[in-house]
């Protein structure tokens, strides 16, 4: 059995505290990712990016995902979710990081990607993903945990909101990427 100390330096990693869970139907699993589910997490997340009609940005390859999860200097962790029947297909990845807050002083853990496929969503997955990353957060002192979500994706607010997760009106995502950040760059 995979333990948290295996993938993820954690409070728990010193426990026995397995991060191979069960979902509620006893027929899922939540793991860490492993380099050969590398091919099914990139299609998982072209998936995502169909889905949030997102493609034209969609830029991540096979390689790239393995340097980002696997590489001397992991940029991210990935966790999956596979049926008990295909425990080398996973039907579902989590990807998520730690960032910083200085009004809180402490670090945060950051939820960027939770993508179930359609066939296997209503039966606990997400819940179970959002449980296992809340405790994760806990064990850590992580001042918060959060995310963002596509203001049209009303069933992730709803199923967000009835997690607890308020939703901030008040505040925007700042980006900038591609040809603006090249010039950003360059100003002197």
């Amino acid at each position: 059995m995979k333990h948290v100390s295996d993938s993820y330096p954690t409070k728990a990693a010193h426990s026995d505290r397995p991060v191979n869970k069960r979902a509620p139907s006893d027929h899922y699993r939540l793991r860490p990712a492993r380099e050969p589910d590398i091919p099914f997490i990139h299609a998982l997340m072209r998936e995502m990016a169909v889905f949030e009609k997102l493609t034209e940005i969609f830029k991540a390859t096979q390689d790239s995902l393995r340097a980002s999860f696997f590489g001397p200097q992991p940029a991210a962790h990935c966790l999956v979710i596979h049926s008990d029947a295909e425990p080398d297909r996973p039907i579902a990845y989590i990807m998520w990081f730690y960032n910083y807050s200085s009004f809180l002083d402490k670090r945060g853990l950051y939820l960027e990607d939770i993508y179930v496929q359609p066939e296997h969503r209503g039966r606990g997955l997400g819940s179970m993903a959002l449980r296992h990353l809340a405790q994760l957060a806990v064990e850590q002192d992580c001042g918060r945990f959060e995310w963002t979500v596509l203001d049209w994706n009303q069933n992730a607010i709803d199923f967000y909101k009835r997690h607890g997760a308020e939703i901030l009106p008040e505040w925007r995502i700042v980006r900038v990427t591609g040809d603006a950040l090249q010039r950003l760059a360059k100003e002197s």
